[in-house]
């Protein structure tokens, strides 16, 4: 090539000239507008395009992408490389790949649309053209879905299968493809709850569950005390005669049969184990029944607050007086109609009166605002001895 490829005073020109041609796509021409000019880019353009009038420094310069690559190509130069040389990366076609991608959305809504899944169930058939319109599923991810209805196209299975199971016989030994971390599990949860008319925030195990498929049965758990499950099937009854000692109890044993809660008797709720500990070592069986969500509920802690919920009785929750806590206690409220249980402004305010430090002053008016005026969270086991008496004055009264 000739020295003016590699003559630095272009170096803008170049610049200029390839963004025009990207823009343009291979064919196109357009106007190349370069800023005033340096002297040194003045001298060399002046040589490169011979004008009729001498290009001059400290001016912009207009000139036809066409008349610069004819230019350059005279002097032995192809303009192609010497703009990938300038920009350091490969000259794109910028309306080639419009058109590309074009073409390739709409391959993938045919595909879609004509796929056996999609025409055979018309509830899966309306997720994936809302998706694709939103942008959720694009061609680009075309074996993530095809995974996904492959998947699919199988459920609900004759007999009950675990995930893992699913997901080893489907993903070629990879019984790991399916959980809850993997893509593939994303996108197939949100077909399956909305073949199933299920709410979006439906948990996953219950989004499984619901095509025949079970989620990991003893992963989840949830430690209580005193349930007063009705029924002589499932847990119901070793439950029963556990009264007075703390039981863990997996999702999979709670899910094994109905779980029903007599109307009436409230359930009180903790967010730590030594809350639910130090009620068994003081009340034992007198102690009213008390379930410990362990921090944010697991699905065997929401399943078991569903019965309470469906019975009509009533969830009173305590728990760390921190964002996390507040949080918590919301969840309960909007799911199970929770009641705060020594968990508000006042409750906390008296906590720190009681343990020596001062209120806010003035006094927030929510628990949100309440928890971040507190430089240290404040947990429940400073409160302990409260929510023991609570639960000793509740022990006593007639339910």
């Amino acid at each position: 090539m000739s020295e003016l490829q590699l003559d630095a005073a272009l170096h803008r020109a170049l610049l200029g000239a390839r963004d025009k041609r990207e823009q343009r796509g291979a064919t196109g021409d357009g106007t190349v507008v370069l800023p005033p000019l340096e002297p040194d880019e003045a001298l060399a353009l002046d040589g490169l395009l011979s004008p009729r009038k001498p290009i001059l420094p400290g001016r912009p310069l207009r000139i036809r992408l066409s008349q610069l690559e004819a230019a350059l190509r005279a002097c032995g130069i192809d303009p192609h490389s010497a703009y990938e040389a300038a920009g350091g990366r490969p000259l794109r076609d910028l309306p080639a790949e419009r058109a590309a991608a074009r073409c390739g959305r709409a391959d993938f809504r045919a595909w879609l649309a004509t796929h056996e899944v999609a025409r055979s169930r018309p509830t899966v058939a309306a997720w994936l053209q809302a998706a694709a319109d939103q942008g959720r599923i694009r061609a680009d991810i075309q074996p993530l879905v095809e995974q996904a209805l492959r998947i699919i196209a199988v459920l609900p299975p004759g007999e009950r299968v675990q995930r893992t199971v699913l997901a080893a016989r489907m993903l070629d030994g990879n019984s790991h493809g399916l959980d809850v971390d993997r893509p593939l599990h994303g996108l197939i949860a949100s077909v399956l709850a909305a073949a199933a008319n299920l709410d979006p925030d439906t948990p996953a195990r219950e989004i499984w569950s619901a095509w025949n498929v079970l989620v990991d049965p003893v992963s989840s758990s949830v430690t209580a005390l005193n349930l007063p499950l009705l029924g002589e099937t499932g847990v119901a009854y070793p439950i029963r005669a556990m009264r007075g000692t703390h039981v863990i109890l997996t999702y999979g044993q709670l899910s094994a049969s109905e779980l029903r809660w007599p109307p009436g008797i409230p359930c009180f709720s903790c967010e730590n184990p030594s809350v639910l500990i130090a009620a068994e070592q003081t009340l034992g069986n007198a102690c009213p029944p008390l379930v410990c969500t362990g921090g944010r509920p697991s699905d065997a802690v929401r399943l078991l607050f569903s019965s309470v919920h469906r019975s009509g009785a009533q969830i009173r929750h305590h728990g760390d007086f921190d964002e996390a806590g507040v949080q918590i206690l919301r969840d309960l409220e909007d799911r199970y109609g929770a009641v705060p249980w020594r968990f508000d402004v006042e409750s906390l305010c008296r906590a720190l009166h009681g343990l020596g430090h001062t209120p806010p002053d003035p006094r927030p008016a929510t628990l949100e605002g309440a928890v971040r005026t507190l430089t240290t969270a404040l947990p429940e086991e400073l409160v302990i001895d409260d929510l023991i008496s609570d639960l000793r004055a509740i022990g006593r009264t007639p339910t």
